[in-house]
């Protein structure tokens, strides 16, 4: 991998835009495919891996193009959309939305629903178009780091992004850190995949495991309308009528902020597993240091919404490393585009750039107008589902929680999944009533069996030489990073709390 081809894709990305403009098939598609994937992202628990999957079927009978572009369309539209259903009703539809909960919903709150929803899709479009640029642009520096990436690595970014939910989510570090280790706890139920051991497993269903899905489902879902059944009036969310649209003040004015969370997301992207569950959070905690005003973000700061969706849309550019280069997925989107380049007979790996010249091309302009296509149809259909999400509490949480049934059913089509899911909206309801952050467990859970494998495969490997492990150049700077990281907010903590303590000065 070297300059020369990059340079050698840079000179094919007219010829792909080209391609993709006069090509009116394909164009629909783009657009359909982000309409379905916004679908699929506003439903909490009907992810964008399940769409793609029930759809590889009909990608297969269409030419190369159109499905691969249905596929990217639909993974784009999902993580773009996951937003709104974080800042209307505190439920993110993909756990990349998790971190937009934290300013999203508050701002709902505040009358500022239109505002958010708006803040969080020209994020998402800025961020999805350079996340792919960047991508292009960093292909072999990128390659080369993701190369030196192993098990000890990937462990430690998993552990960066729970450090930073934990730290972020809640007023108190300690409180979000064993918020984030009850989730890891949770992750570790089930076959182990090493030495296939079982633990925890006192029944057949434990056995297999807890799905990430009811998890979520139950902690943010069942746990928000158990909370609003205690109050006897439920709020509501008022929010001012109208369309969203593409604002150029808007992205010029935190234009910095989202350039900082896609270099940040497009670096978290090459790591396989972690991908935009943990570049959200890196991506808003860089915008809070960054930021005049740090104790205004979890009290809806628009910068939080912009800071977190620009990183999780970028993130996709970044899985497109590993999956391109080293025929790895870096996400889960990313691993069933992989088995839809399987199917049309394109095998990724390091030769496909010589193989196949423009190919990567080809799926950066693919990514950037499924951008395009899904802002237009946020445009066009936003006044509808902000409309309807901003219904009175008392009539859409219950069809919230009708949908959370169905889709913890379809997790794995078990009632176990469903009892899950109910039994993690009780857990959800407890922590909150304690002033334990629910968005740390659900990272937890959702890397935590990925942190466990990495690390014990990595003490397997160096179990001679446990000294070499701990003395990987990348591996030494995200350790610093992680101290840094919980030395930084435990003092701002004592800060904060001090100042508190002491009242406003006179």
């Amino acid at each position: 991998m070297n300059w020369t081809l990059v340079l050698q894709e840079w000179k094919f990305l007219p010829h792909a835009i080209v391609g993709v403009l006069s090509s009116p098939v394909l164009i629909v598609t783009l657009v359909l495919g982000g309409l379905l994937g916004m679908i699929v992202g506003m439903l909490p628990g009907i992810s964008a891996v399940m769409a793609m999957s029930l759809l590889l079927g009909l990608v297969f009978q269409v030419p190369a193009d159109v499905g691969l572009g249905l596929l990217v369309a639909i993974y784009v539209g999902a993580i773009a959309a996951g937003g709104v259903t974080a800042i209307m009703i505190n439920i993110p539809g993909t756990p990349a939305a998790a971190a937009t909960v934290l300013d999203g919903f508050p701002m709902a709150k505040q009358g500022r629903a239109k505002e958010a929803v708006e803040a969080s899709f020209n994020a998402s479009f800025v961020g999805g178009i350079l996340g792919a640029l960047v991508t292009l642009l960093l292909l072999p520096l990128i390659a080369m780091i993701a190369l030196k990436l192993g098990d000890w690595e990937i462990f430690l970014v998993a552990l960066l992004g729970i450090m930073l939910a934990g730290a972020l989510a809640g007023k108190s570090p300690l409180k979000g850190w064993i918020s984030a280790t009850l989730g890891l706890i949770v992750a570790m139920v089930g076959m182990e995949e090493i030495w296939a051991y079982p633990r925890f497993g006192y029944t057949p269903e434990l056995i297999g495991g807890i799905n990430f899905v009811p998890v979520l489902i139950g902690l943010f879902g069942l746990t928000e309308i158990f909370s609003t059944l205690k109050q006897r009036t439920p709020y509501q969310i008022e929010s001012k009528s109208g369309r969203i649209w593409l604002r150029v003040k808007l992205i010029r004015t935190h234009f910095v902020t989202i350039v900082r969370s896609v270099f940040a997301a497009v670096g978290i992207g090459v790591v396989p597993g972690v991908g935009e569950s943990a570049a959200c959070w890196l991506g808003y905690d860089l915008a809070r240091r960054r930021c005049r005003r740090p104790d205004h973000f979890g009290r809806g700061a628009v910068e939080g919404v912009v800071a977190a969706e620009s990183a999780n849309n970028a993130t996709a550019g970044g899985a497109l490393i590993p999956t391109l280069v080293f025929g790895i997925p870096g996400s889960g989107p990313t691993a069933i585009l992989l088995a839809g380049l399987f199917m049309y007979g394109i095998r990724p790996g390091p030769l496909l750039m010589i193989e196949m010249p423009g190919f990567a091309a080809k799926i950066v302009v693919l990514f950037w107008f499924s951008s395009l296509a899904t802002m237009v149809v946020a445009v066009i259909i936003s006044p509808y589902f902000i409309r309807i999400l901003s219904s009175p509490r008392e009539i859409l949480l219950p069809i919230a929680g009708a949908l959370g049934v169905l889709g913890a059913w379809a997790a794995g089509f078990t009632l176990f999944d469903v009892y899950c899911m109910l039994a993690f909206g009780i857990v959800g309801l407890i922590l909150r009533q304690r002033d334990f952050p629910l968005a740390p467990m659900v990272l937890g859970v959702l890397v935590g069996r990925l942190a466990d494998t990495s690390l014990r495969r990595a003490l397997l490997t160096y179990s001679s030489d446990i000294t070499g492990m701990l003395t990987r150049p990348v591996g030494l700077v995200l350790m610093v990073l992680i101290v840094v990281t919980a030395v930084s907010q435990w003092r701002s903590a004592r800060v904060k709390k001090k100042s508190e303590c002491n009242g406003p000065l006179r």
